[in-house]
């Protein structure tokens, strides 16, 4: 059985645009909840930052508020850990249970052709939803508790073992031909100095890396085993496929190295740039709330220690950790839909659909989807329709033409109630068009989900 890359896209795009009006009928009750909740989210952070309550009358925008909280995240997570993790584990809750109200009922209509309840007024929270939840975070429970636990931690001790080897005082004699200058210096500054700084710069991560790494190669040579590719020959070459598996393995280890290196070590060469915006805003927080305790100290210390330590050199361990989870992510992709649809938490064929070479099937279907609904908004939606069509088309036209009507009926003077009349006009247009993009792209993934239920229950 093998994934039809167009077919399914196809689909869930048509989905997406044929049945706008269920859609919109069974998700703009939650979808309005669900911005409701982010906004008072967004808030509640910066309120816990500041040491009191942020309204709008302490930030001019919503935007403006999310930029603050972009900025002084850190801060908050460090100063008030506890409510800040209360508040982010009740907020994802809430966004949770609201997205489910409308895809368990989507799915079902995608996957088994039952069109949602009548209503206009719909919030719905029952077996279904509960069941796609659970399904939802089944990835996220598998991979912490059965593979990325015993790991990390394993990981984290030889590490620790290795960084606090490294990081003990030595006496160096940096004078051979006097004992008596001393000089105090750290493992990994001997190192450096004997031009061994690799050890501690390469040597350490790629030990960190090693066990993701050879899981990750297991895996892969396990998942193309013949018995999952219907095509392949019975028996196969076991050692063909070994180094073959080994190589495409080392080869997206090595590839995702660099690409990481260069993006997170381009954006830490903005470490000084973005200490002092944090700075910056920490000092306007403490003239709202004089009483304010925030150790600008200790957190350069935090960032930099993230900036210079070996973990934050830990880029193949990133690397590793990235891949197995798009693995088992894609794996268990189809499974919301399988427990929506067939009402059980069971697997029923959920890997099945994900087996041999579907899975990169799988990985072209969800990417290419994504990367589509991304730049069909950002060129299409915003550019084309928003901002040259309507803002200097349409919109400008009008404003023209109604202003210098006014100014008829008011002395050569436009009137004051035209331009904040188009500026309404303008943001309400946005919100509407936003809102039908957010709609067709809930029609697409629950699409995707319901049709990928429909191909675990093709017997061919």
């Amino acid at each position: 059985m093998g994934l039809r890359i167009f077919s399914v896209l196809g689909e869930a795009l048509n989905f997406g645009g044929r049945r706008m009006e269920t859609i919109a009928r069974v998700a703009w009750l939650p979808v309005v909840i669900i911005m409701i909740v982010n906004m008072v989210t967004v808030f509640a952070y910066l309120s816990v930052i500041a040491g009191r309550i942020i309204t709008f009358e302490d930030v001019p925008t919503y935007v403006s508020a999310q930029q603050s909280l972009f900025r002084l995240a850190s801060v908050g997570f460090q100063t008030s850990p506890a409510q800040m993790w209360l508040i982010t584990v009740v907020s994802l809750i809430l966004n949770w249970i609201l997205v489910s109200s409308y895809m368990a009922p989507l799915i079902r209509y995608v996957g088994l052709g039952e069109k949602p309840a009548p209503g206009a007024v719909r919030l719905h929270f029952g077996a279904d939803q509960f069941r796609f939840v659970l399904s939802s975070l089944a990835n996220v429970i598998f991979l912490a508790v059965l593979v990325f636990v015993p790991i990390i931690s394993a990981t984290f001790y030889v590490m620790k073992y290795i960084t606090d080897a490294l990081s003990q005082t030595l006496a160096s004699f940096p004078n051979p031909d006097s004992l008596h200058t001393i000089e105090i210096i750290t493992g990994a500054e001997l190192a450096a100095a004997n031009g061994a700084a690799w050890m501690y710069d390469s040597a350490i991560p790629i030990i960190g890396m090693a066990p993701l790494a050879l899981l990750l190669w297991l895996l892969t040579f396990l998942h193309f085993s013949p018995r999952n590719r219907p095509s392949a020959p019975e028996g196969g070459n076991v050692i063909l496929r070994a180094i073959t598996t080994l190589l495409v393995t080392v080869g997206l280890l090595a590839a995702g190295y660099y690409f990481l290196k260069e993006m997170v070590m381009g954006s830490f060469a903005a470490n000084a740039m973005f200490l002092g915006t944090v700075a910056e805003v920490v000092e306007q927080l403490k003239a709202i709330n004089p009483k304010l305790a925030i150790d600008m100290t200790s957190v350069k210390e935090s960032i930099k220690f993230v900036f210079k330590s070996p973990i934050g050199r830990l880029l193949f361990f990133g690397v590793a950790s990235f891949y197995l989870v798009n693995y088992f992510s894609l794996r268990l992709f189809a499974y919301p839909g399988v427990t929506v649809c067939r009402k059980s938490l069971g697997l029923g064929n959920t890997l099945r659909v994900s087996r041999g070479w579907n899975i990169i099937r799988i990985a072209i279907i969800v990417y290419a989807s994504g990367a589509l609904l991304f730049y069909i908004y950002k060129w299409v939606i915003d550019y084309g329709l928003l901002q040259m069509v309507l803002l200097k088309g349409v919109l400008t036209y009008l404003l023209t033409a109604v202003g210098v009507t006014s100014k008829l009926f008011n002395s050569g003077v436009t009137q004051d109630w035209v331009l904040p009349l188009f500026i309404w006009i303008w943001n309400i247009v946005k919100i509407i068009v936003n809102l039908v993009w957010t709609f067709f792209s809930i029609g697409v993934a629950a699409a995707l989900y319901g049709r990928l239920y429909r191909e675990s229950e093709r017997t061919d």
